[in-house]
């Protein structure tokens, strides 16, 4: 639900203020409120100070903002999306970087592969 509230919100955003708004075509962008022009990737310093706060509230252990992004590309790959849709949407420009980030996830996907391989030939 919130994802939706949020898209809402960010699209509304966006509309009203067609003339100044940055569309760059990302999820989150700079309000009004996190002084950048407004539809601009957001400062990593404002999303730090969030996550700090938000994981407080929580009760859980911050990761370093960065591990975000590890952390996503992982749970893909190990649920199993493919490793051409992990690397667009990490924006790397060659598989291959993907592969050497992320080559630590793959050989339980190697041995998930051959169980399914064998339930179909059973």
């Amino acid at each position: 639900m919130v994802p939706l509230l949020h898209h809402r919100e960010q699209s509304e955003l966006k509309m009203a203020n067609r003339p100044v708004y940055q569309d760059l075509n990302l999820m989150f962008t700079c309000s009004w409120d996190c002084q950048a022009p407004l539809g601009a990737a957001l400062p990593i310093m404002w999303i730090n100070i969030r996550l700090t706060r938000y994981a407080k509230a929580a009760g859980v252990t911050q990761i370093v903002t960065h591990a975000l992004r590890h952390t996503c590309a992982t749970l893909l790959l190990s649920a199993g999306v493919a490793l051409h849709v992990v690397q667009r949407r990490l924006g790397h420009s060659k598989i291959e970087m993907t592969l050497n980030n992320y080559s630590h996830v793959l050989p339980a996907m190697q041995q998930d592969g051959a169980a399914r391989l064998a339930a179909l030939l059973h």
